[in-house]
């Protein structure tokens, strides 16, 4: 009798923790793959030159959200995404970019946020992490478009996740 109860509870504590955790999806954008958090409320695209993917997982308005979009018309100030990303991201008062597109970026992106570089898979991720607004990663596709990535709820370790797939 004792084993069948504990066999019971424990078959209804593992299907409640099974039930809980919601499973990640894929999501495509811009030639690669990304794993999102499950059961969105809303998923939706704009083509042409917004390119724009959302992913939405509350009725409210402008609340948990992760969107994907192509911004390939960011002014990088004379550079490549590279050296315009190191710069924003350096300490250095001298750097080879356009010293107002650098600061520019820094004063809407940089200041107030946690700020750097993630190394994944050979491939740089320029991350822009705020407690309080939205926060930005950015990184250009495997078809050399700049893609950024922007949410209001994920963390570091959500928006790790989600590059790890790429």
């Amino acid at each position: 009798m004792k084993k069948t109860a504990l066999l019971i509870a424990l078959a209804f504590f593992s299907l409640t923790a099974y039930a809980q955790t919601v499973p990640d999806i894929t999501a495509a954008y811009a030639g690669m793959k990304f794993r999102v958090p499950g059961s969105p409320l809303i998923v939706g695209s704009i083509g042409a030159n917004n390119d724009i993917l959302l992913i939405k997982y509350s009725d409210s308005v402008g609340k948990r959200y992760i969107s994907f979009s192509t911004e390939n018309t960011l002014e990088a100030g004379d550079c490549g995404w590279t050296e315009f990303f190191e710069a924003t991201l350096s300490a250095k008062e001298i750097y080879g970019c356009d010293r107002a597109s650098v600061e520019s970026f820094k004063s809407v992106f940089v200041q107030g946020t946690d700020s750097g570089t993630w190394k994944i898979a050979n491939r740089a991720y320029y991350y822009f992490l705020s407690a309080q607004d939205p926060s930005f990663v950015f990184f250009q596709s495997k078809d050399g478009n700049l893609i950024k990535l922007e949410s209001d709820f994920l963390d570091s370790d959500g928006f790790r996740a989600i590059l790890a797939g790429s």
